[in-house]
């Protein structure tokens, strides 16, 4: 056999074997122990090596197919468990130069011609190399084959990048570490620099652009695992860190980049490496290696690269400047610091981006390094560093991009750096990054608000912000297209005002409000009427006058005498020299319809009065030597009244033209002298004299005009948002701002509001909440202020239950749009429906507002409407006067349910309280129509008796037993919920039911305690219970062979919670009258009862029998009816001897519970229902099975519920929930509890 195998050697060497055959017998003669060939895999290795050099040189016809085969079987030789065995045992195996090399030139070629075929196999090739060290050392020997390889991996990426394959990561991964490792090594820094700049630069930033740009991990790709390219952008950096910036090339750089000699000029074996920077950024910006467009980002992203890594390497104390020195050549890359003008205008915003974002890097790596040191740049090296930075400074403002978040980043860290820089262009700074600024996406607002910020802070340091505000007023009063700029105080610029205006001692503040009163009224008061862009100035310059006396730090009494009196002169100039002559602008004849510049000079003068109102109210407030000082008006006449004015010195009259004037536009004006109306009011209540009738007259027309000034507006409505800033209200978010006023002041205005106004701020309110959760808006981000956003908050707010009036008439406002969608479903037309339920239609909105009741008192003298409200209710559940409701239509009331619920419904007065409870009973008893699906229908219907049962929590809860009795509310609710039960089409053990049915046993469990707590005639009612649920449960069936409606499962459960309640209610007063030796009338109903629940317990648990768990109704009914047979049992002397009525039925409980008990360990409600009827049934010998425990059997299942619970602290936390006193005898041993003495085993 030896000399058969011996032979395979021959015949593959054999020009007459074929190919075929000869791939046949290499791979038996590797996969066969019994070849004897010597060196037998370094043989095969080479053939298969031989044969694809072979055939590459062009010296071997082969077939594709072949060659693919080769490859393949080459792959499966250096991934076999055999060769890494035989490496690891110390066996040689060589391979040769001419098969990387052939690796080489393969990447090569599937980079530039992009071919597919065999890429995979050669990958894999490449990678079993790599990935066994005994195999890489040829790599390692010959570095230029690495070099090569990783390049040439680098650009299959890179100019293919759609048809990369995950393999060439791994490979790649693998590549460059083997690099790094070699570069370790390296002791010739000149060569590594060669071999970096020369083959791997380009290649390498390139794929690092394109990992970072995320080209393989976008949605829907699985190329590259971020982890993996994560590593290799590490692994690139310290390549080009390792390659291009080497300690041993320090002396080097610094030869190129410093003018002067640097002490030692040795250089050794550096000495003819010149110009390395140079070199870099040469092959950097050299053209061809990659598509123009990727190259500019390729470009701009790597330069803040090797910026960061030129400083890492050589940032240390006396390299200062040289790290400087390289600032200027990297900024040189980007194409914004060659570009021509044309050339500049002529990029797009995102090529700005691109370049502007490299810009922020290299500028942020200046500030974090410490490299630009003012004094020092100054005294030893000429301000180099400065001139460079206003270089900057001047390309940034000559081309202003407002759009791009980064222009305005950039600038703030040249402000950082030192403001010098760009305080000659402070005019230009101001106009292009504030004033003239079109601002609107979110990230560039908030790299704006950044950059004015940092410009009011450093002012603020230099003690110099009268001066910035004087830059400002020169911009916002040059000329200019008004009409195209944007508020001046928009969210953010107002926002870094009102930060910084606070911390500014007094008298810069008083100086700044000296310079916006001195520009306005030399520069644009003069020339105001009749001109547009003067009359915008005017607003805008109202509008940061207005922000610096509002958010200026108020006076107080320890303020300096000098300084209160300057602010008195300075509000009296302001009001003398600047409201009044604005505000009699206002009073001159008018054109029926204001100009455009009228209106804003109107703006503009309201907004400059409110504000002058309520600086001054504050300040009288909290300064006492402000209020001593007297004012530019002292001498003029006295006002009439004693009440305060709206303006000092501006006469009645006069008012009444701006009014008039301000009514013919929603705007700005407008909404200040809502704000004007509102601030008299305040001072009116701060009178000692406000009990005064005609200080109340005042106050309900001043109320009056603030809501009428907006009720146009607000019945139009708007879908607008509005940023809070007073500059930006205008014709479109005027709504929002009214309404926000009117809510936000409801306090002060509530108490003055006549009961119409009431009904239409309840309307409004109303109208305006969100009708779904999309238009609520994201809670991520601070939105602006809508409609719908202040209505919310309005509706939720704790204050809303104190302003009762508002309460009531919004509360009635809800019920009657209720009633009017009941009344759309009537079936017999409105009319009827009117006549059947009158309550659902009484609009006297004042009688309830005020608390009177509209029904009549029960008592010897009352007449008692209990019988025909009773029956009106009863017909409508019957469906006997149906009112049908559509889908659409029960989505609308259940929205206004849910306003409801939001209305605190626990502390209505009697009235209100039995209108909502009728109401609710009414829309619990409508039919709904087949538009209507199951799961909306129960939503509605536990919505319904959920606020039913709030109600009935309330401190007006008896209020409702004087229109009907206890057993008349049983009746109307289980009539209509056994009717509705036909259309669930739910499981019995669905979650949604079963809260369903727990929401209805604590509604109906709720009248029954009133009706024990107060003793009306609970024997009567308890008998009319009862009596309907015989009836209910007995009724004859529709047809031979059917059930009738109350008998389907869901009604059964129904019929069965009702039952169980009743029992609950009824057990009590039987002992309590058995006690007193009372009649047996109680008795008999519980009786009567446990029969019927017995009789319906059989029909459930049948079911149970028959393969279903029991559910929690029927195990907390099961309990319940238990405790009442053993009570009954137990007023004829105890139970030993009495057989309980249903033994047999709490006996197969028993079973069922024991064997179902460990499954129910998740489920407490469950649980808890078992556990409280195997204490009961404990506690009843006579059930006991006479052949086992019942103790025995209990504790074995309690046992196993805990050991399918892993945690003690669960364990007792699961046990707490059930709460129930006769558990602790039999399960809680188990939790190392003690035990009642007398519970016995």
């Amino acid at each position: 056999m030896a000399a058969v195998y011996s032979g395979i050697s021959l015949k593959l060497k054999s020009k007459t074997t074929s190919w075929e055959d000869k791939l046949k017998l290499a791979h038996f003669a590797w996969i066969s122990h019994q070849c004897v060939l010597p060196n037998k895999e370094q043989v095969l290795l080479d053939w298969a090596r031989q044969s694809l050099v072979a055939f590459y040189k062009k010296k071997l016809e082969l077939t594709e197919d072949i060659v693919e085969r080769l490859w393949i079987y080459m792959d499966n030789i250096l991934h076999s468990r055999k060769l890494q065995n035989l490496l690891k045992n110390g066996k040689t195996i060589n391979l040769q130069i001419s098969l990387l090399k052939i690796i080489n030139e393969r990447m090569a070629e599937f980079a530039l011609l992009g071919s597919q075929r065999s890429i995979c196999v050669v990958l894999s090739c490449c990678q079993g190399i790599l990935s066994t060290p005994a195999l890489a050392v040829i790599y390692t020997a010959r570095q230029e084959l690495t070099v090569d390889l990783l390049s040439q991996l680098c650009w299959l990426a890179c100019r293919q990048p759609g048809a990369v394959m995950p393999q060439l990561f791994e490979v790649l991964h693998l590549a460059l570490g083997l690099y790094l490792s070699i570069q370790r090594q390296q002791v010739n820094p000149r060569r590594t620099f060669g071999e970096v700049t020369t083959h791997l630069l380009q290649p390498c930033l390139v794929l690092r652009h394109l990992l970072l740009a995320g080209t393989w991990t976008q949605a829907g790709q699985d190329l590259l695992r971020p982890a993996l390219g994560r590593d290799i952008r590490s692994q690139i950096e310290a390549v080009l860190r390792g390659g291009a910036f080497q300690a041993e090339l320090l002396p080097s750089y610094k030869e190129e980049l410093l003018d002067q000699q640097q002490g030692d000029t040795k250089m050794g074996a550096m000495k003819n490496l010149l110009a390395p920077l140079g070199t870099v950024t040469a092959r950097l910006v050299d053209a061809g290696y990659c598509e123009p467009s990727l190259q500019a980002a390729v470009v701009a992203n790597s330069v803040a690269l090797l910026y960061k890594l030129f400083v890492d390497s050589y940032l240390k104390e006396g390299n200062q400047l040289l790290c400087f020195k390289v600032l200027p050549p990297l900024f040189g890359c980007l194409r914004i610091s060659h570009l021509r003008e044309e050339q500049l205008q002529a990029l797009s915003a995102s090529d700005w981006t691109v370049e502007l974002l490299a810009l922020e890097q290299l500028l942020n790596s200046v500030a974090s390094s410490t490299i630009y040191n003012i004094a020092t740049d100054r005294i030893r090296h000429g301000e180099t560093q400065f001139r460079f930075y206003r270089r900057l400074a001047e390309t940034l403002l000559n081309h202003p991009q407002a759009p791009v978040p980064a222009w305005f980043r950039c600038l703030k860290a040249l402000l950082s750096l030192n403001h010098l820089i760009l305080e000659p262009d402070l005019d230009d700074l101001l106009a292009s990054a504030w004033i003239d600024a079109e601002v609107a996406e979110s990230r560039t607002q908030k790299a704006q608000e950044a950059l004015i910020g940092t410009l009011f802070q450093t002012f603020a340091k230099l003690r110099q912000v009268p001066r910035l505000f004087g830059e400002v007023l020169g911009v916002i009063c040059r000329p200019a297209a008004e009409a195209l700029r944007l508020p001046v105080l928009s969210a953010g610029p107002a926002a870094v005002l009102r930060e910084c205006l606070p911390d500014l001692p007094p008298s810069q503040v008083l100086d700044v409000w000296a310079l916006i009163l001195e520009s306005f009224q030399s520069l644009v008061l003069p020339d105001l009427q009749g001109d547009m862009d003067m009359a915008l100035k005017s607003l805008s310059l109202s509008s940061l006058l207005h922000c610096v006396m509002v958010h200026a730090r108020s006076l107080d009494g320890d303020s300096p005498l000098p300084v209160v009196r300057r602010t008195r002169r300075t509000m009296d100039k302001t009001l003398r020299g600047l409201v009044k002559p604005l505000l009699d602008l206002l009073c001159k004849p008018q054109p029926s319809v204001p100009e455009p510049w009228q209106q804003r000079v109107g703006d503009s003068a309201l907004l400059l009065a409110h504000t002058w109102a309520q600086v001054d109210t504050v300040l009288g407030l909290s300064c006492d030597p402000y209020r001593s000082e007297p004012g530019a008006l002292a001498g003029t006449a006295p006002e009439p009244s004693s009440l305060p004015p709206l303006l000092p010195g501006v006469e009645a009259r006069q008012w009444k033209e701006i009014e008039e004037f301000a009514a013919q536009s929603n705007s700005l004006g407008r909404y200040c002298l809502e704000q004007l109306h509102l601030q008299r009011m305040k001072n009116t209540l701060l009178q000692a004299s406000v009990q005064s009738e005609e200080a109340l007259l005042a106050l309900r027309r001043d109320a009056a005009y603030i809501l009428g000034s907006g009720r146009a507006s607000l019945t139009r409505g708007t879908t607008a948002s509005w940023d809070g800033q007073v500059g930006t209200v205008s014709a479109l978010t005027y709504p929002v701002a009214h309404w926000h006023l009117v809510m936000s002041n409801l306090t002060i205005l509530a108490s003055y509001l006549c009961p119409d106004d009431l009904r239409y701020l309840a309307d409004i309110l109303l109208r305006t909440l969100p009708t779904s959760k999309a238009q609520e808006g994201p809670a991520e981000e601070e939105p602006d202020i809508t409609l719908e956003e202040i209505s919310k908050a309005v509706l939720h707010s704790p204050l809303l239950p104190e302003m009762q009036s508002l309460h009531s008439a919004l509360l009635l406002r809800v019920t009657a749009s209720c009633a009017g969608i009941l009344c759309a479903g009537a079936q017999g037309g409105p009319a009827l429906l009117r006549q059947q339920l009158p309550w659902l239609f009484e609009g006297d909105y004042a009688v309830v507002a005020h608390g009177e009741s509209r029904f009549p008192k029960v008592g010897s003298e009352g007449v008692e409407p209990r019988g025909e409200i009773a029956q009106n209710l009863l017909s409508l559940a019957r469906g006997d006067s149906p009112v049908q409701l559509e889908g659409e239509q029960l989505e609308s009331i259940l929205r206004l349910l849910e306003v409801l619920s939001a209305l605190q419904l626990d502390s209505l007065p009697p009235p209100c309280h039995v209108h909502c409870v009728l109401l609710l009973l009414s829309l619990a008893g409508t039919v709904l129509g087949s538009s209507c699906s199951p799961s909306l229908t129960l939503r509605f219907l536990m919505t319904c008796y959920r606020l039913l049962g709030y109600l009935q929590r309330g401190k007006s809860a008896q209020s409702v037993l004087r229109v009907m009795y206890v057993s008349d509310i049983f009746e109307i609710t289980l009539t209509s919920l056994f009717k509705a039960s036909r259309r669930f089409l739910v499981d019995m053990d669905d979650p949604s039911w079963l809260e369903f049915l727990q929401v209805v046993g604590t509604f109906l469990e709720q009248p029954l305690q009133v009706l024990l707590q107060r003793k009306l005639s609970p024997e009567l009612n308890f008998g009319k219970i009862l009596a309907f649920l015989s009836s209910s449960q007995l009724r004859p069936q529709a047809a031979p062979g059917t059930r009738s409606e109350d008998q389907t499962p869901l009604g059964q459960q129904l019929l069965l919670v009702s039952l169980t309640k009743l029992c609950q209610a009824l057990g009590p007063l039987v002992k309590e009258q058995e006690q007193h030796e009372a009649l047996e009338a109680p008795r008999e109903l519980l009786q009567a009862a446990v029969v019927q629940a017995g009789a319906v317990l059989q029909l459930c648990t049948a079911r149970g029998a028959r393969g279903c768990r029991l559910p929690p109704p029927v195990l907390s009914s099961v309990a319940s009816l238990l405790e009442a047979d053993v009570a009954l049992c137990s007023g004829h002397g105890g139970t030993d001897h009495v057989l309980l009525p249903h033994a047999a039925l709490y006996q197969a409980v028993y079973s069922q519970i024991l064997s179902e008990l460990p499954d129910l360990a998740g489920d407490t409600p469950s649980l808890q229902a078992a556990v409280q009827f195997l204490t009961l049934f404990f506690l009843a010998p006579e059930l006991h099975p006479q052949k086992e425990s019942v103790f025995t059997s209990v504790f074995q299942s309690v046992r196993k519920v805990l050991a399918g619970l892993h945690f003690r602290r669960y364990h007792t936390t699961t046990w707490e929930k059930l709460s129930l006193p006769g558990v602790r005898f039999w399960c809680l041993p188990s939790l190392h509890l003690s035990c009642d003495s007398g519970s016995g085993s």
